[in-house]
Protein backbone atom coordinates (compact mmCIF):
# COMPACT_ATOMS: atom_id res chain seq x y z
CA UNK A 1 0.00 0.00 0.00
CA UNK A 2 3.05 2.46 0.31
CA UNK A 3 4.10 4.65 -2.39
CA UNK A 4 7.26 3.94 -4.19
CA UNK A 5 9.19 6.50 -1.78
CA UNK A 6 8.07 4.16 0.56
CA UNK A 7 5.35 6.38 2.32
CA UNK A 8 1.91 5.77 3.43
CA UNK A 9 0.18 9.22 2.00
CA UNK A 10 -3.31 7.52 2.31
CA UNK A 11 -4.07 9.01 5.86
CA UNK A 12 -2.84 10.84 8.81
CA UNK A 13 -2.79 8.80 11.68
CA UNK A 14 -2.56 11.57 13.99
CA UNK A 15 0.18 9.96 16.06
CA UNK A 16 2.50 7.15 16.54
CA UNK A 17 0.60 5.24 18.91
CA UNK A 18 -1.67 2.77 17.86
CA UNK A 19 -0.86 3.80 14.25
CA UNK A 20 -2.27 1.75 11.27
CA UNK A 21 1.40 3.10 9.47
CA UNK A 22 3.09 -0.05 10.59
CA UNK A 23 0.09 -2.59 10.22
CA UNK A 24 0.06 -5.37 8.33
CA UNK A 25 -2.72 -3.87 5.76
CA UNK A 26 -0.62 -0.61 4.78
CA UNK A 27 2.14 -2.73 3.78
CA UNK A 28 3.36 -4.87 0.42
CA UNK A 29 6.49 -7.17 -0.46
CA UNK A 30 8.21 -9.15 2.06
CA UNK A 31 7.33 -7.52 5.58
CA UNK A 32 3.67 -7.51 4.61
CA UNK A 33 4.10 -11.61 3.70
CA UNK A 34 6.20 -12.12 6.83
CA UNK A 35 3.29 -10.52 9.56
CA UNK A 36 0.52 -12.32 7.43
CA UNK A 37 2.27 -15.62 7.70
CA UNK A 38 2.28 -14.85 11.77
CA UNK A 39 -1.37 -13.58 11.64
CA UNK A 40 -2.70 -16.90 9.88
CA UNK A 41 -1.24 -18.85 12.65
CA UNK A 42 -4.47 -17.97 14.86
CA UNK A 43 -6.82 -16.52 12.14
CA UNK A 44 -7.18 -19.01 9.82
CA UNK A 45 -9.35 -21.45 8.83
CA UNK A 46 -8.15 -23.73 11.73
CA UNK A 47 -9.08 -21.57 14.34
CA UNK A 48 -12.56 -21.04 12.45
CA UNK A 49 -13.04 -24.79 13.08
CA UNK A 50 -11.81 -25.05 16.49
CA UNK A 51 -14.29 -22.10 17.60
CA UNK A 52 -17.54 -23.26 16.01
CA UNK A 53 -19.19 -24.72 18.77
CA UNK A 54 -18.31 -22.31 21.00
CA UNK A 55 -20.12 -19.55 18.43
CA UNK A 56 -22.76 -21.98 18.39
CA UNK A 57 -23.67 -22.20 21.61
CA UNK A 58 -22.95 -18.26 22.62
CA UNK A 59 -25.43 -17.85 19.44
CA UNK A 60 -28.06 -20.09 20.96
CA UNK A 61 -27.62 -18.69 24.40
CA UNK A 62 -28.18 -15.20 23.35
CA UNK A 63 -31.40 -15.83 21.16
CA UNK A 64 -32.73 -18.35 23.99
CA UNK A 65 -32.57 -15.45 26.33
CA UNK A 66 -33.80 -12.66 24.19
CA UNK A 67 -36.87 -15.34 23.17
CA UNK A 68 -37.51 -15.46 26.52
CA UNK A 69 -37.78 -11.96 27.30
CA UNK A 70 -39.50 -10.66 24.17
CA UNK A 71 -37.02 -9.02 22.11
CA UNK A 72 -33.03 -8.16 21.66
CA UNK A 73 -30.92 -5.49 20.77
CA UNK A 74 -29.86 -7.24 17.84
CA UNK A 75 -25.77 -5.27 17.71
CA UNK A 76 -25.62 -5.48 21.44
CA UNK A 77 -26.73 -9.08 22.28
CA UNK A 78 -25.79 -10.82 18.92
CA UNK A 79 -23.89 -8.86 16.37
CA UNK A 80 -21.09 -7.25 18.95
CA UNK A 81 -20.87 -10.30 21.47
CA UNK A 82 -20.52 -12.98 19.14
CA UNK A 83 -17.24 -11.76 17.32
CA UNK A 84 -16.47 -9.41 20.47
CA UNK A 85 -16.22 -12.58 22.22
CA UNK A 86 -14.25 -14.50 19.71
CA UNK A 87 -11.74 -12.02 18.92
CA UNK A 88 -11.18 -11.11 22.68
CA UNK A 89 -10.09 -15.22 23.10
CA UNK A 90 -7.91 -15.28 19.98
CA UNK A 91 -6.14 -12.60 21.29
CA UNK A 92 -5.62 -13.17 24.64
CA UNK A 93 -7.77 -10.66 26.51
CA UNK A 94 -9.77 -11.32 29.74
CA UNK A 95 -12.97 -11.96 29.23
CA UNK A 96 -13.57 -9.24 32.00
CA UNK A 97 -11.98 -6.12 29.73
CA UNK A 98 -13.89 -7.00 26.39
CA UNK A 99 -16.54 -4.21 27.42
CA UNK A 100 -13.18 -1.44 27.06
CA UNK A 101 -12.81 -2.22 23.42
CA UNK A 102 -16.54 -0.93 21.99
CA UNK A 103 -15.15 2.29 22.12
CA UNK A 104 -12.22 1.99 21.24
CA UNK A 105 -12.20 -0.13 18.06
CA UNK A 106 -15.38 2.31 16.74
CA UNK A 107 -13.13 5.26 17.89
CA UNK A 108 -9.64 4.83 16.26
CA UNK A 109 -11.06 3.05 12.49
CA UNK A 110 -11.36 6.91 11.54
CA UNK A 111 -7.76 7.89 11.70
CA UNK A 112 -8.01 5.98 8.05
CA UNK A 113 -9.10 9.49 7.20
CA UNK A 114 -8.57 11.44 10.10
CA UNK A 115 -7.20 14.57 8.53
CA UNK A 116 -10.78 15.04 7.01
CA UNK A 117 -12.49 15.46 10.57
CA UNK A 118 -13.31 18.17 12.93
CA UNK A 119 -11.20 18.43 15.74
CA UNK A 120 -13.31 17.03 18.68
CA UNK A 121 -13.61 13.69 16.33
CA UNK A 122 -9.96 13.86 15.70
CA UNK A 123 -9.09 14.05 19.48
CA UNK A 124 -11.64 10.95 20.31
CA UNK A 125 -9.80 8.79 17.49
CA UNK A 126 -6.20 9.93 19.04
CA UNK A 127 -7.35 9.33 22.71
CA UNK A 128 -8.57 5.92 21.32
CA UNK A 129 -5.20 4.98 20.34
CA UNK A 130 -3.33 5.96 22.98
CA UNK A 131 -5.56 3.97 25.15
CA UNK A 132 -5.12 0.57 23.44
CA UNK A 133 -1.93 1.10 22.53
CA UNK A 134 -1.49 1.55 26.58
CA UNK A 135 -3.54 -1.81 26.64
CA UNK A 136 -1.48 -3.90 24.40
CA UNK A 137 1.78 -3.00 25.85
CA UNK A 138 1.03 -4.19 29.25
CA UNK A 139 -0.25 -7.23 27.99
CA UNK A 140 2.63 -7.87 26.06
CA UNK A 141 4.59 -7.48 29.09
CA UNK A 142 1.80 -10.27 31.04
CA UNK A 143 1.89 -12.01 28.12
CA UNK A 144 6.06 -12.33 28.80
CA UNK A 145 5.67 -13.46 31.85
CA UNK A 146 3.01 -15.96 30.98
CA UNK A 147 2.54 -17.30 27.43
CA UNK A 148 -0.84 -18.73 26.55
CA UNK A 149 -2.20 -20.21 23.31
CA UNK A 150 -3.00 -16.58 22.25
CA UNK A 151 -2.30 -14.68 19.24
CA UNK A 152 -0.47 -12.27 21.31
CA UNK A 153 1.52 -15.48 22.96
CA UNK A 154 2.25 -16.65 18.99
CA UNK A 155 3.73 -13.32 18.11
CA UNK A 156 5.83 -12.97 21.15
CA UNK A 157 7.11 -16.71 20.14
CA UNK A 158 8.03 -15.91 16.66
CA UNK A 159 10.02 -12.76 18.04
CA UNK A 160 11.99 -15.11 20.25
CA UNK A 161 12.53 -18.13 17.51
CA UNK A 162 14.63 -15.02 15.38
CA UNK A 163 11.43 -13.64 13.43
CA UNK A 164 11.98 -10.53 15.53
CA UNK A 165 8.87 -7.41 15.64
CA UNK A 166 10.10 -4.07 15.44
CA UNK A 167 10.15 -1.90 18.87
CA UNK A 168 6.12 -1.51 18.86
CA UNK A 169 4.97 -3.65 16.24
CA UNK A 170 3.84 -6.12 18.13
CA UNK A 171 1.11 -3.82 19.67
CA UNK A 172 0.61 -2.24 16.42
CA UNK A 173 -0.46 -5.60 14.71
CA UNK A 174 -2.74 -6.56 17.81
CA UNK A 175 -4.11 -2.91 17.43
CA UNK A 176 -5.08 -3.55 13.32
CA UNK A 177 -6.27 -7.15 13.71
CA UNK A 178 -8.65 -6.41 16.77
CA UNK A 179 -10.42 -3.39 15.20
CA UNK A 180 -10.59 -5.80 11.79
CA UNK A 181 -11.92 -8.92 13.56
CA UNK A 182 -14.25 -6.31 15.55
CA UNK A 183 -15.70 -3.88 13.28
CA UNK A 184 -15.89 -5.75 10.17
CA UNK A 185 -18.07 -8.63 11.92
CA UNK A 186 -20.24 -6.81 13.76
CA UNK A 187 -21.58 -5.05 10.72
CA UNK A 188 -21.54 -8.61 8.51
CA UNK A 189 -24.02 -9.71 11.24
CA UNK A 190 -26.02 -6.73 11.92
CA UNK A 191 -26.35 -5.50 8.43
CA UNK A 192 -27.58 -9.18 7.63
CA UNK A 193 -29.90 -9.46 10.39
CA UNK A 194 -31.24 -6.54 9.33
CA UNK A 195 -31.53 -7.03 5.09
CA UNK A 196 -32.85 -10.13 6.15
CA UNK A 197 -35.65 -8.13 8.61
CA UNK A 198 -36.49 -5.85 5.72
CA UNK A 199 -36.64 -8.78 3.24
CA UNK A 200 -39.34 -11.14 5.21
CA UNK A 201 -39.75 -13.38 1.77
CA UNK A 202 -36.11 -14.07 2.38
CA UNK A 203 -35.75 -14.78 5.99
CA UNK A 204 -39.05 -17.72 5.66
CA UNK A 205 -37.07 -18.77 2.36
CA UNK A 206 -33.84 -19.40 4.89
CA UNK A 207 -36.30 -20.99 7.42
CA UNK A 208 -37.88 -23.15 4.38
CA UNK A 209 -34.33 -24.41 2.79
CA UNK A 210 -31.74 -23.97 5.91
CA UNK A 211 -28.95 -25.20 3.22
CA UNK A 212 -28.89 -21.93 1.69
CA UNK A 213 -26.56 -20.18 4.49
CA UNK A 214 -23.57 -20.10 3.18
CA UNK A 215 -25.01 -18.69 0.35
CA UNK A 216 -26.94 -16.67 2.07
CA UNK A 217 -23.52 -14.94 4.25
CA UNK A 218 -22.27 -14.29 0.91
CA UNK A 219 -25.27 -12.35 0.16
CA UNK A 220 -25.35 -10.73 2.67
CA UNK A 221 -21.79 -9.07 2.34
CA UNK A 222 -22.37 -8.20 -1.29
CA UNK A 223 -25.72 -6.63 -0.52
CA UNK A 224 -24.81 -4.53 2.93
CA UNK A 225 -20.81 -5.21 2.97
CA UNK A 226 -19.71 -3.51 6.06
CA UNK A 227 -16.57 -2.10 4.43
CA UNK A 228 -17.64 0.68 1.49
CA UNK A 229 -14.21 1.58 0.62
CA UNK A 230 -10.75 1.02 1.12
CA UNK A 231 -7.24 2.76 -0.46
CA UNK A 232 -4.41 1.45 -3.15
CA UNK A 233 -1.57 3.57 -4.16
CA UNK A 234 -0.79 3.13 -7.66
CA UNK A 235 3.08 2.22 -8.49
CA UNK A 236 2.59 2.97 -12.59
CA UNK A 237 -0.18 5.55 -14.08
CA UNK A 238 -3.34 3.70 -14.95
CA UNK A 239 -5.85 5.37 -17.27
CA UNK A 240 -9.51 4.83 -16.84
CA UNK A 241 -12.83 6.48 -18.63
CA UNK A 242 -10.31 8.24 -20.80
CA UNK A 243 -8.30 9.90 -17.71
CA UNK A 244 -4.92 9.23 -16.69
CA UNK A 245 -4.26 9.01 -12.89
CA UNK A 246 -0.50 9.41 -12.15
CA UNK A 247 1.83 7.20 -10.46
CA UNK A 248 1.67 7.03 -6.93
CA UNK A 249 -1.30 8.65 -6.37
CA UNK A 250 -4.08 7.41 -4.17
CA UNK A 251 -7.44 5.54 -5.21
CA UNK A 252 -10.29 4.64 -2.96
CA UNK A 253 -11.68 1.86 -4.35
CA UNK A 254 -15.79 1.86 -3.56
CA UNK A 255 -16.38 -2.23 -2.53
CA UNK A 256 -20.08 -1.06 -1.92
CA UNK A 257 -20.26 0.29 -5.65
CA UNK A 258 -18.87 -2.72 -6.76
CA UNK A 259 -21.06 -5.13 -5.29
CA UNK A 260 -23.96 -3.27 -6.90
CA UNK A 261 -22.48 -3.43 -9.77
CA UNK A 262 -25.28 -3.85 -12.40
CA UNK A 263 -22.87 -4.66 -15.32
CA UNK A 264 -21.60 -7.69 -12.78
CA UNK A 265 -24.82 -8.38 -10.87
CA UNK A 266 -28.53 -9.21 -12.81
CA UNK A 267 -30.75 -6.75 -10.78
CA UNK A 268 -27.96 -6.12 -7.83
CA UNK A 269 -30.25 -4.34 -5.82
CA UNK A 270 -32.64 -6.81 -4.94
CA UNK A 271 -31.67 -8.77 -1.86
CA UNK A 272 -31.94 -12.67 -2.90
CA UNK A 273 -29.88 -15.54 -1.23
CA UNK A 274 -30.54 -17.87 -4.06
CA UNK A 275 -28.07 -15.81 -6.23
CA UNK A 276 -26.42 -17.94 -8.36
CA UNK A 277 -23.06 -16.16 -8.57
CA UNK A 278 -23.19 -13.78 -5.12
CA UNK A 279 -19.74 -13.51 -5.83
CA UNK A 280 -18.13 -9.78 -4.31
CA UNK A 281 -15.59 -8.51 -3.23
CA UNK A 282 -16.43 -7.10 0.33
CA UNK A 283 -13.22 -9.28 1.73
CA UNK A 284 -10.98 -7.42 -1.07
CA UNK A 285 -8.82 -8.84 -3.08
CA UNK A 286 -5.28 -10.78 -3.80
CA UNK A 287 -2.52 -10.27 -1.55
CA UNK A 288 -4.49 -8.49 0.76
CA UNK A 289 -7.53 -10.68 0.86
CA UNK A 290 -8.93 -10.43 4.27
CA UNK A 291 -7.14 -13.16 6.44
CA UNK A 292 -9.90 -13.73 9.29
CA UNK A 293 -12.48 -14.33 6.11
CA UNK A 294 -13.16 -18.08 7.11
CA UNK A 295 -13.85 -16.51 10.60
CA UNK A 296 -16.33 -14.01 9.69
CA UNK A 297 -18.31 -16.23 7.40
CA UNK A 298 -18.55 -19.26 10.58
CA UNK A 299 -19.65 -16.73 12.71
CA UNK A 300 -22.12 -15.35 10.86
CA UNK A 301 -23.51 -18.56 9.24
CA UNK A 302 -24.74 -19.59 12.57
CA UNK A 303 -25.97 -15.87 13.48
CA UNK A 304 -27.72 -15.55 10.64
CA UNK A 305 -29.08 -19.02 10.43
CA UNK A 306 -30.13 -19.22 14.10
CA UNK A 307 -32.17 -16.42 13.86
CA UNK A 308 -34.10 -17.69 11.10
CA UNK A 309 -34.92 -20.76 12.92
CA UNK A 310 -35.37 -20.10 16.05
CA UNK A 311 -37.93 -16.99 15.12
CA UNK A 312 -40.15 -19.24 12.54
CA UNK A 313 -43.67 -18.16 13.63
CA UNK A 314 -43.00 -15.19 14.91
CA UNK A 315 -43.35 -11.10 13.82
CA UNK A 316 -40.69 -8.98 14.35
CA UNK A 317 -40.72 -5.86 14.71
CA UNK A 318 -38.04 -3.35 14.43
CA UNK A 319 -37.20 -0.24 16.81
CA UNK A 320 -35.02 2.87 15.82
CA UNK A 321 -31.92 2.70 14.27
CA UNK A 322 -29.21 4.38 14.67
CA UNK A 323 -25.14 3.98 12.81
CA UNK A 324 -21.89 3.85 14.87
CA UNK A 325 -19.48 6.68 14.17
CA UNK A 326 -17.31 4.00 12.98
CA UNK A 327 -15.59 4.44 9.42
CA UNK A 328 -16.83 0.95 8.99
CA UNK A 329 -20.66 0.34 7.72
CA UNK A 330 -21.85 -0.35 11.70
CA UNK A 331 -25.07 -0.17 12.84
CA UNK A 332 -24.66 0.75 16.28
CA UNK A 333 -28.00 -0.07 17.62
CA UNK A 334 -31.32 -1.96 16.49
CA UNK A 335 -33.99 -3.47 19.01
CA UNK A 336 -36.31 -5.31 17.79
CA UNK A 337 -39.52 -7.28 19.89
CA UNK A 338 -40.92 -10.56 18.75
CA UNK A 339 -44.77 -10.99 18.78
Amino acid sequence: MTAADGSSPNFDPLDKRGSFLDFMLNMDGPEHVRLRRLALQSLGHNTARQMEAEVERSVDETLTRSLRQGGMEIIRDLAHFVPSHMMCRIMGVPAADRELFNEWTAARTNAFFAKFLPPEVQERTRRAGHEMADYFEALVKERRRNMGEDLMSALIRAEEQGDKLRDGELVVQAIGIIIAGYETTIGLIGNGLRSFMDHPDQLELLRREPGLIANAVEECLRYDTPILFNWRVLREAWTVGGKTIPNDSVIWPMLGAANRDPARFKDPDRFDIRREDPDHVAFGGGVHFCLGNQLARMEAKHALGQFARRTAGLEIRQGKLEWSHSFFRVIASLPITFH
